[in-house]
């Protein structure tokens, strides 16, 4: 359905840009036959799900239970009790079905931050003061060490093939603004929102 959407959460205006990026899918409107959230989530879709990123996304499905068994090789139903365990399976499972890319151990433990950092997304700006931004300052931290992963497994070329794909209208500089922005939606609500099911 079409909606007009603003960058807020329960009537409060989020806090952009010290906690969520200006232009997060998320708080882009979808009205309308060309805009800005169709243009971003059809390239999100061709550069990441369907072959952007070398193979296709039912291919990467197909590969799942070896990539996690190689991880978890004797699997017990109590295994299911270690949330940091479960968490950073999901997070290997999210980024290799984005990107074709299985994150090593210290990696996933930095991408269960975009769960185990969830209750900062609702706080609105005045109470992120009184704590002195504290919860801002672990996001930043967050959102610029998901953009160091990308750059770590060498992915920066896939958000400059997509930024280049979109309508000058909507492109991001520096790229790198593009990265943060669907990294961001990858983690809160890829990674976060799997995690909280």
């Amino acid at each position: 359905s079409e909606q007009s959407r603003k960058p807020a959460f329960g009537a409060i205006r989020a806090a952009i840009p010290d906690l969520f990026p200006t232009n997060l899918l998320i708080f882009l409107s979808n009205a309308g036959d060309n805009s800005e959230w169709g243009a971003i989530r059809k390239a999100v879709h061709h550069h990441f799900l369907d072959h952007g990123c070398g193979k296709s996304y039912h291919t990467r499905v197909k590969e799942l239970p070896t990539k996690i068994a190689a991880d978890w090789s004797s699997p017990k139903l109590k295994d299911l009790s270690d949330l940091t365990l479960v968490q950073k399976t999901v997070c290997k499972c999210v980024f290799y079905m984005c990107f074709g890319k299985w994150l090593e151990e210290a990696d996933a433990l930095i991408m269960i931050g975009w769960r185990t950092n969830a209750a900062m997304w609702i706080l609105p700006r005045l109470v992120h003061r009184f704590l002195f931004n504290i919860g801002i300052d672990k996001i930043k931290t967050l959102r610029e060490k998901t953009v160091g992963i990308v750059e770590k497994y060498e992915l920066q070329e896939a958000f400059v093939s997509m930024n280049g794909s979109l309508d000058a209208r909507w492109q991001r500089k520096p790229v790198v603004t593009l990265c943060d922005e669907i990294m961001f939606g990858i983690g809160f609500a890829g990674i976060g929102g799997i995690c909280a099911a």
